[in-house]
């Protein structure tokens, strides 16, 4: 609900004043319906979530991922299919393509990382139907893994890390922003600048506001090459910056306007946002809106008139957490000024761990005692997912998590440096840093902006939960107007299920469909023939990116601090066995599908039997009697009708060894008018021993201990997750990360070791 606020004086209170209240809410009105025409309201977040972040090619990489409302960040059940890629970072190549149920917002499964999988960098990438559209400019669902051949390799790149970690100081682009996005002369002004270097990292710098070449004042960056500075800009100067490390470079500052509105936020508290509304000085009064919206929708809007200066307080108790836009409009409804602000920083939920002891032995039981809360204490329930690996597996580089990619990543464009930093409570001049974050990103940059709202409407839909398929008639098959019946089931037929199919020949695999198996078998009843074509939703995706192709934003790598240090304990892990190979002299069907479609068609649509005698095709009678691969049998020619009492001789018969016909994958499916069909994939379970029940346990040396994709507390907040350690003597580190019914985001970790 939109709360109507109108400034008259410098304080704020609803007008009274008939004439003008009514004039006002009128504008007001206006002002909130202008978001109305361009807010998509059917849009999912898809955040993707790895068991670690480096892997051994030839492990499993296990993944999580949820789907969000995006606006309210709560699960969403609009999405029933999960798309999933992994590709080579800077190729085209795709080595995995495979659909996952999503129940109730929730997916997870297993992709298999081949042994001979080169070093590298590799991209997780996700799409939904309700998350990615063809021609969209920017995609967030991508998760960055690393892979090696070998164990040893993983510490040895750390190190080389550290050695080589001498990032140029020397700022190579330097921009400034001024609040609101314009100057106002003859008012105090905020503006913010930021520094990066050569590689496009934060650089920290210090320097001097000149106008014209009379110093101002000092200038110094606070945060990752960020920093602000305030000052009164005069009618018809130029201000310029110099840097103390780049004094031959001079770098503007915008021209102050000489009339107008501009804006200062002086306080962003828990319960208000307070504003400076500023005009110059004139004794006619202008009139002015302020608009608060949140992910598209108006959260308040006041109106009031200045001719000098006021401060504007907008409640904010009640408004959801996350980027807001602020816009100033005049009394024509023009934008004066905007700008991003956060909100509510303090709120998120938080995941704790108890009873986890600094070391464990060697197959110890670790029991978790988990709790949800909020900020308060108070107990909330909750879902997240937990995982538990080797801290050699951890990737520091990778500065995201799920709070500041819902809360910031897919809320601004623009790569943005240790996005996480924002969000932990650790760093004390975290909301200060992300004020100034947000400044010099730029309210343009707000995805949720009128702008950007109408050009994602205006996108067209890929994807779909529900696959098309056809089945077209084969040659003179056309002539048949019956309506052919189709029947859907899995390997062992199990499951089975039927499909209508319209008169164009035209039908729809639904996501029950898709779940009857990884592959399974779609087979029509018709003594025509028919071809059954399936539409590939990953042929979609790669056509909206060939068209179109999107900017995969994934945060920064943050390089290892300095004082960043490499566990030196000892690695266990083994040298792993690249590949195995075994031949055989007769060839086989690995695909269990095939192999099933190749006994039907050897047994159902082969006439060949053995007789009581023992003889191939005997012609004394017809036996239910199949042959035997590869056995020889005696066979008559063709002329001899009878064996019975038949004289033997030389022409009148032969020996053969006998082959089953062999068929192509094609003819395998014309023979038994059939088609196999992709559907989900199916994820084998993550493996957890239990040393309570196993007598004589080996050694055992797994690295990831525990991954568990769904974890739910009750009422009251709590849970227990139980899990055994292995036999590898090092660090390990937990991590969860979950969402509450409110749509409130929340992490929580953990480390011990074992010894």
């Amino acid at each position: 609900m939109i709360k109507y606020l109108v400034c008259l004086a410098l304080t704020l209170f609803v007008v009274s004043n008939a004439s003008f209240s009514q004039g006002n809410r009128g504008d007001i009105d206006k002002l909130a319906s202008q978001l109305d025409s361009v807010r998509q309201v059917m849009q999912t977040s898809l955040y993707l979530r790895t068991s670690k972040d480096i892997y051994i090619s030839g492990e499993d990489l296990w993944f999580n991922a949820f789907v969000l409302n995006a606006i309210d960040f709560t699960l969403s059940a609009l999405d029933n299919t999960l798309y999933l890629q992994l590709q080579k970072a800077g190729s085209d190549s795709v080595l995995w393509e495979e659909m996952y149920p999503v129940l109730n917002g929730i997916s997870y499964g297993h992709v298999y990382l081949p042994a001979t999988l080169p070093n590298g960098e590799y991209l997780l990438k996700g799409y939904t139907a309700h998350s990615y559209f063809s021609g969209q400019p920017y995609y967030y669902a991508v998760a960055r893994i690393r892979v090696f051949n070998e164990p040893q390799e993983i510490r040895a790149r750390k190190i080389r890390q550290l050695q080589n970690n001498v990032l140029p100081s020397e700022a190579n682009q330097f921009r400034v922003f001024p609040e609101g996005g314009y100057l106002l002369a003859g008012v105090l002004n905020r503006v913010a600048f930021k520094a990066v270097n050569k590689n496009g990292l934060p650089a920290e710098v210090k320097g001097t506001l000149l106008k014209g070449e009379t110093p101002v004042l000092k200038i110094s960056s606070v945060h990752a090459g960020m920093g602000s500075f305030e000052f009164t800009p005069e009618k018809g100067a130029t201000y310029r910056v110099r840097l103390d490390n780049s004094k031959d470079s001079l770098y503007p500052v915008p021209a102050a306007l000489e009339g107008g509105l501009c804006m200062r936020l002086l306080k962003n508290e828990g319960d208000s946002l307070v504003f400076k509304v500023m005009a110059q000085n004139t004794s006619q009064k202008q009139k002015f809106y302020l608009r608060l919206q949140i992910r598209g929708a108006v959260e308040s809007i006041a109106a009031g008139e200045v001719s000098d200066s006021m401060e504007v307080k907008i409640p904010i108790q009640n408004a959801p957490l996350g980027i807001g836009e602020v816009t100033l409009f005049d009394a024509q409804q023009r934008p004066m000024a905007e700008r991003l602000v956060y909100l509510h920083p303090e709120r998120q939920f938080h995941i704790s761990f108890s009873q986890v002891k600094d070391e464990y032995v060697p197959k110890e039981k670790v029991s978790l005692k988990i709790k949800t809360t909020y900020d308060n204490g108070t107990p909330v329930p909750a879902v997240f997912s937990l995982c538990v690996y080797d801290n050699l597996f951890h990737s520091a580089e990778n500065a995201g998590n799920i709070l500041s990619y819902y809360y910031l990543s897919t809320q601004v464009r623009g790569k943005i440096y240790n996005p996480a930093y924002y969000f932990d409570s650790v760093h004390a001049d975290r909301k200060a840093a992300l004020d100034l974050l947000l400044l010099t990103q730029g309210w343009r940059s707000y995805t949720w902006s009128k702008e950007a709202m109408a050009e994602h409407k205006s996108l067209a839909e890929c994807l779909s939960d529900t696959l098309q398929a056809w089945i077209t008639p084969d040659g003179k098959a056309g002539k048949e107007k019956k309506q052919v019946s189709l029947m859907l089931y899995n390997y062992n037929k199990t499951t089975s299920q039927f499909a209508a199919v319209d008169n164009a020949g035209k039908f729809y695999l639904t996501p029950a469909n898709l779940a009857i198996g990884p592959r399974f078998f779609i087979k029509y009843f018709s003594e025509k023939t028919y071809s059954i074509r399936v539409e590939d939703p990953f042929e979609a995706i790669r056509t909206a990116n060939t068209v179109r192709p999107a900017m995969y934003m994934l945060p920064d790598t943050v390089p290892l601090a300095g004082k960043a240090r490499v566990d030196t304990a000892y690695i266990p892990y083994g040298r792993t066995l690249k590949e195995i190979t075994i031949s055989g002299k007769s060839p086989v069907y690995t695909d269990k599908y095939l192999g099933y479609l190749d006994s039907i068609a050897k047994y159902e649509g082969n006439t060949d039997y053995v007789g009581e005698c023992g003889w191939l095709n005997c012609p004394d009678g017809r036996t239910n009697i199949k042959p035997v691969e590869g056995k020889t049998y005696h066979v008559f020619s063709p002329d001899v009708k009878v064996h019975y009492r038949v004289l033997l001789t030389k022409d009148n018969h032969h020996d053969v060894v006998y082959h089953y016909p062999k068929y192509t994958e094609a003819e395998l499916l014309r023979i038994t008018k059939m088609a196999i069909v992709k559907g989900y994939y199916q994820s084998r379970e993550f493996y957890e021993p239990d040393y309570d029940k196993e007598s004589n346990p080996g050694i055992d040396t797994r690295n990831t201990l525990l991954w568990k994709p769904v974890v739910v507390t009750d009422k009251n907040g709590e849970a227990t997750v139980q899990f055994f350690c292995s036999d590898v003597a090092r660090q390990f580190m937990g991590i969860a990360e979950g969402v509450t019914g409110e749509g409130v985001l929340g992490i929580g970790q953990f480390k011990f070791r074992i010894r």
